[in-house]
């Protein structure tokens, strides 16, 4: 039998009962790509000889509600199937979920994470950074569990291709020239001419203001952004950085 799992995203860019479709698309396609992984790992870890077909359809995500639940937007999810009696793969599956987003919450994998799926929670939590400042997590199984997806720790996760390592705080001054309210990233073009990425913003000051559409008002400005650092391949990039005029 189906498992019911609750979505509530509080505070997002979307009016309550809205969700840009992007953004949608961009969180059920995590969300069930997180579920897949999790099926899979569970049948090849203790129970091998299950079909593909069988594992898909445990797995398998379908958006069955969708309201505005007070000031947040409430997504209701079936996970497996109806037609199914009994604690099946499905029920499984979503305990699964259920500790990798609790783990999610605490920046701490459980022990048996992979990095297959640490790559899809680490996917997951940057689509819910494109839908909300906080979501809450329910459901029939699910011990409820709440956080900030933009403030949570990616470099924890394992992943196939390595996190990026963000080190010493850096403070870069130059001209914002890119605001993404959907994606919540910013960019900034330095004194050298080399574009910086802000990957999230963090604020000092008023936990209730958006620090990103405080931060449009800025746009075509010389500001400061002060945040943990990384330097790649892709150029610098800060992560739960401040920005203030220059």
């Amino acid at each position: 039998m189906a498992d019911l799992l609750v979505l509530r995203l509080h505070r997002g860019p979307d009016h309550p009962g809205e969700l840009d479709a992007g953004g949608l698309v961009a969180l059920v396609g995590a969300l069930q790509r997180l579920t897949t992984r999790i099926a899979r790992h569970l049948v090849h870890q203790a129970r091998p000889g299950r079909s593909a077909g069988v594992v898909e359809r445990a797995a398998r995500v379908r958006l069955v509600g969708f309201t505005a639940d007070g000031a947040a937007t409430a997504l209701r999810f079936a996970v497996g199937e109806d037609d199914v009696l009994g604690e099946g793969l499905e029920h499984e599956v979503v305990d699964a979920l259920s500790e990798l987003v609790r783990g999610l919450w605490n920046e701490e994998p459980p022990a048996w994470t992979s990095a297959l799926l640490g790559d899809a929670c680490v996917e997951l939590l940057d689509a819910l950074v494109r839908t909300a400042r906080t979501c809450t997590f329910g459901g029939d199984r699910f011990r409820e569990a709440s956080f900030a997806p933009a403030g949570l720790s990616r470099d924890r996760w394992p992943r196939t291709d390595g996190p990026r390592s963000y080190g010493a705080t850096a403070s870069i001054r130059g001209r914002l020239d890119r605001v993404d309210l959907r994606r919540r990233v910013l960019r900034v073009l330095d004194e050298t001419g080399a574009d910086v990425v802000v990957e999230s913003l963090v604020t000092a000051y008023d936990s209730d203001a958006d620090p990103v559409r405080d931060a449009a008002r800025l746009l075509g400005s010389e500001v400061v952004v002060t945040g943990p650092a990384s330097r790649g391949a892709g150029g610098l990039r800060l992560r739960g950085a401040t920005i203030r005029p220059a």
